[in-house]
């Protein structure tokens, strides 16, 4: 599990840096303009971000038979594969903003910073008991961390995408 570890801080650590510096290229009025009809802004998609990475449900943790990365892989051909095309649950979505780049690259680096936190100091292989992911069932801290993970890097590849519509 200690190679597993390493891995994953790097993994949270490239992510979340990776977020920032995409955030970063905007400036406050392209952060909040829509790229093309049917998008999301740059600060919706990063708020989207935070809301769905602010911590993980286990505060009801069990031990599982099953392997604790069983679901990784099915995860990340989910939320990897950009062809898919997602609608947002209201709980999650977005609002309109406007949306400040500050005060989200700000809780951005928060969650990077929990994430690592959860990553270094928690038992990965727990099966967290608080809420069932989406036809996926319960999942592993570590499947959680993965999840958040897969999840920011969609995200952070839209956010890509919405800066080469909007910034010259």
């Amino acid at each position: 599990m200690k190679k597993e570890r390493e891995n994953l801080l790097k993994s949270i650590q490239f992510t979340f840096e990776t977020l920032k510096q995409e955030l970063s290229k905007f400036d406050q009025e392209k952060l909040n303009q829509v790229p093309f009809e049917g998008s999301w802004t740059a600060g919706q998609a990063a708020e989207h971000i935070i809301i769905c990475g602010d911590g993980i449900p286990d505060s009801n943790t069990t031990t599982t038979e099953r392997a604790y990365d069983e679901k990784v892989g099915a995860l990340k051909g989910l939320f990897l594969n950009f062809e898919i095309k997602f609608e947002a649950d209201p709980s999650i979505a977005p609002g309109q903003g406007p949306h400040d780049k500050d005060t989200l690259i700000h809780k951005i680096m928060g969650i990077k910073s929990n994430l690592e936190n959860v990553a270094k100091t928690t038992d990965l292989t727990s099966l967290c008991e608080d809420m069932e992911f989406p036809t996926f069932g319960f999942l592993t801290r570590y499947e959680w961390l993965q999840f958040i993970l897969f999840h920011t890097q969609r995200h952070t590849n839209q956010i890509t995408i919405i800066g080469k519509h909007l910034i010259a």
